[in-house]
Formats: C-alpha cells, sequence, structure tokens
C-alpha cells in the first residue's frame, strides 16, 4: 500500500554513478568520522576532536595521508581497523564499486557505461564489464604478496603485531594511502636505507598507482593473451618511469650534501632519493624529514605531487596521462602538428581539451586554497603550497604543519582532499555528456601571448 503511494517513475528512477559516487564517498566520511570520534576508538586517556576525526576519515578514504594527529598513537585496534576499511573503500572502491553497477548493463544503460569508459579512460566500451574481475584478482595478488613480505618484516614485533603492520601498511601502500603506525608521525623515517621494506613499499605503491587497467594489459601481454600494449598502457608505463627516475635524480643531486649528508654510501642516497621519488606519486610515506629539505627539494616534490599516478588507479592528481598530454601537445605545436603523437598514433583533440582544462580546474584550485591557508597561517609559502598540493593529490607528504593548522585551514584541507579524489572524474563526466548547441557562431581569433 505505501509503495503504491510513491510515483512509478519515481521508482523506476536509477542512481546516477556521479551522484552514487559523491554521495556515497561523503556518507563513508561522516559514518568513519563519527567512529572515530567515538571513545571506542581511541587509546585510554585519548581525547580525539571532532575537527581532528573529520579529517583523519577524510584523509583515509580519499587515500591521501595527511594527519592532524598520530594514528598509532591516538587510535586503538577498532578505530586502526576502520581507518583501514576507510582506505580500502576510498581506494579500491573508487576504482570498482560503480563498475559492478555495470556488470549489469540494465541497471543503469548505455548513457552511464559511457560515463565510466570516459571517467576510467578505457580503451573500449566492452572492456569495461570485465574491470571488476581485474581489480580483485590483481589485488589479491599484490597485496599477498606485500603483506606476506611484510608481516616477515615485522615478525619482531611478535606475529599478531606483525602481521597486523603487515595488513595495514600493504593496504595503505597499494591504495597510496600513505597512513602508518609506526608512531610519533615518523612514518618509515626509522627505515630509510632498510632494502627489502624500501622496494616492497615501493613497488605497491608504483603497482597501485599505474592502475589494473595497465596491470590487466601488461599480464595480458606477458602471458601472450595479447601481442601488444594499448597506447594508453605504453604512456603510463614511460611516462611513470620517467618521472620516477627524474624525480629520483634530482632529489639525490639537491639533498646529497643536504638531508642526506650523514649517509656516506652512494647506494643509500640512492634508495631514499629513489624513495621519495615514487611516494611523491600520491602515496606519503616519507624515509625522511621533509621539514628539513631545500626549497628547491619542496618544489619538485610538489611539482611530482601536482601530477601524481594514473587513470584508473588508486592515486589522483592531474594524472600522468594528462601530463603526458599536454607535453606532446607542447612539443608537437613547435613542429608544426595539428595533433600531438604518441607511439605512431594520433591524439584526439578531445583528449587535449580535456587535459587543458583539467589542467587548469586543477591550478585554480590549488590557487584558492594556497591563498585561503596563506591568510590563516603563519607559515612560510611554500610551506602552505606544499600542504595544499599534497591534500589535492592525496598524496599525504607534509613539512610537518599539519597538525599546527587552525581548525578552519583543517577544514579547508578537507575540502581540497574531497575535491582532489573527484574532480577528474566530475570534469570528464561534465565533458562528456554536455549537449552541443545547435546554434552556429561566427567565430573570430584572439589574440594569445
Amino acid at each position: 500500500m505505501i509503495v503504491r503511494l510513491i510515483p512509478e517513475p519515481v521508482l523506476r528512477r536509477k542512481i546516477h554513478p556521479l551522484n552514487f559516487l559523491i554521495f556515497g564517498l561523503l556518507i563513508t566520511i561522516i559514518l568513519g568520522s563519527l567512529l572515530l570520534w567515538m571513545p571506542l576508538s581511541h587509546h585510554r586517556g585519548v581525547n580525539v576532536s571532532y575537527t581532528n576525526a573529520l579529517f583523519i576519515a577524510t584523509s583515509a578514504t580519499t587515500v591521501t595521508g595527511l594527519a592532524t594527529i598520530d594514528i598509532a598513537d591516538s587510535f586503538n585496534f577498532f578505530g586502526q581497523l576502520v581507518i583501514l576499511l576507510l582506505i580500502n573503500m576510498g581506494g579500491l572502491g573508487y576504482m570498482t564499486i560503480i563498475t559492478f553497477f555495470l556488470l549489469n548493463p540494465s541497471s543503469l544503460g548505455l548513457k552511464y557505461a559511457l560515463f565510466m569508459k570516459e571517467s576510467l579512460n578505457m580503451p573500449s566500451l566492452g572492456d569495461i564489464f570485465q574491470l571488476g574481475k581485474k581489480v580483485f584478482f590483481t589485488v589479491f595478488i599484490f597485496e599477498l604478496i606485500g603483506i606476506i613480505c611484510l608481516s616477515i618484516f615485522w615478525s619482531d614485533f611478535g606475529f599478531f603485531r606483525g602481521l597486523w603492520y603487515g595488513i595495514f601498511h600493504t593496504m595503505s601502500a597499494f591504495n597510496n594511502a600513505g597512513l602508518d603506525l609506526m608512531g610519533s608521525f615518523q612514518s618509515f623515517t626509522a627505515y630509510p636505507t632498510h632494502l627489502l621494506l624500501n622496494v616492497i613499499i615501493m613497488l605497491l605503491i608504483f603497482f597501485g598507482g599505474i592502475g589494473v587497467l595497465v596491470i590487466s594489459d601488461l599480464f595480458g601481454v606477458l602471458t601472450h593473451i595479447k601481442k601488444t600494449f594499448t597506447v594508453h598502457t605504453k604512456i603510463v608505463i614511460v611516462t611513470s618511469l620517467l618521472l620516477v627516475f627524474f624525480g629520483a635524480f634530482f632529489f639525490f643531486s639537491l639533498e646529497s650534501n643536504g638531508v642526506m649528508k650523514e649517509y656516506n654510501s652512494f647506494g643509500d642516497k640512492a634508495l631514499v632519493s629513489l624513495f621519495q621519488s615514487v611516494t611523491a606519486r600520491t602515496a606519503g610515506f616519507a624515509t625522511i624529514d621533509f621539514s628539513q629539505v631545500s626549497t628547491a627539494t619542496l618544489l619538485l616534490i610538489t611539482a611530482l605531487m601536482f601530477i601524481g599516478a594514473s587513470p584508473g588507479s588508486t592515486g589522483a592528481g592531474i594524472k600522468t596521462t594528462t601530463f603526458a598530454v599536454l607535453v606532446l601537445f607542447i612539443t608537437g605545436a613547435f613542429r608544426n602538428k595539428e595533433q600531438p603523437e604518441a607511439f605512431g598514433r594520433k591524439i584526439t583533440r578531445e583528449t587535449v581539451e580535456k587535459a587543458l582544462i583539467l589542467l587548469t580546474l586543477a591550478m585554480m584550485t590549488v590557487f584558492v586554497f594556497v591563498f585561503l591557508l596563506s591568510l590563516w597561517e603563519p607559515f612560510p609559502l611554500q610551506r602552505i603550497v606544499f600542504e595544499v598540493v599534497s591534500a589535492f593529490g592525496t598524496v599525504g607528504l607534509s613539512t610537518g604543519i599539519t597538525p599546527l593548522l587552525t581548525s578552519a585551514s583543517k577544514f579547508a584541507l578537507v575540502i581540497v582532499m574531497f575535491i582532489g579524489r573527484l574532480t577528474p572524474l566530475t570534469l570528464l563526466y561534465w565533458l562528456s555528456s554536455k549537449k552541443k548547441s545547435h546554434v552556429e557562431l561566427l567565430e573570430e581569433s584572439v589574440a594569445i601571448g
């Protein structure tokens, strides 16, 4: 009887994926913040304000890694478990939740399938229906290996604590979250030259950051299911490796006699430099104190954080493909080419337009919030820029000012983290669904430069 009172069109109304994602993420953050605010999540004698609980919940759900209070020092096992669930919902959930709607195409329709194809930058519409299986298979393999290795690494802490550390840090690394249980905001600064830990964490970050689409493509070629890589995979792999290499090279050059001067070995310095370059790609773990690095190094890491990870991954930022397309577009313009080219293929002008608009919106977002924090905080501009870009790229690196921020600034960064997680998706949907006007206007040139 009650059902009949509800208009039939309302009952048949489908959930828009974009609304599902935005409100789903928002509800997850709110529920997570309430759980983290409750005393049952805290260590005995620890009081966590709602502002800090909201910040941590947002940081975990958006897989950022910034923290106003230390996770290990503030939250008990239950609280840490809540944070880990938020990390997985915000990281893996971002890639898969809506995809499972699409495993039953009749539930949402072709329009929304096209939306997902655009938002995840998938080569073809048919590929999207296999994404769910690929995600779970990929996650299971990588996280299982990571958990085993890290649990053994921390076995000195005891079986259960070592296992929990292995589970938490593996999932945090693969999801590019950057939250840790080391205590006192130290991250992995106690293990700057430990080869096993550094390599495992870097591999988890790297493969979580390139996305399951690229991983499945790599798997297909290696197992001879496919003959060649897609252009998307080639761009992601080449761009990611170049960014990691040049980031490590310049970090080594800038900090060899700076924050790394205590290390005498070339290998130790190279390992530390490589880790910082990889973690700047939206992960947020650190093996050095970023408050001690030079301004030039902060600028370098800021650029890497702004670029971020790749489409369809657990990371954020403007994405490696956006950066690559813009570079190819600029270099092509110098050679009088109408369209950028990569690996024997032309890149569509629509892709270039999306990249340019995404870059513009990202820069505007960062500028607005840097301006606001500059009004509210006494810290040097380079530290504020670093903090805002870290939040926008959902990276989590900090020069140590996060716990010292005012409540207004903390709330501003909550908004930045939320925008940083969703802006690329909402923008691509808007571009793919906008209706063209039937009115043709006259064209006129505008002077540029």
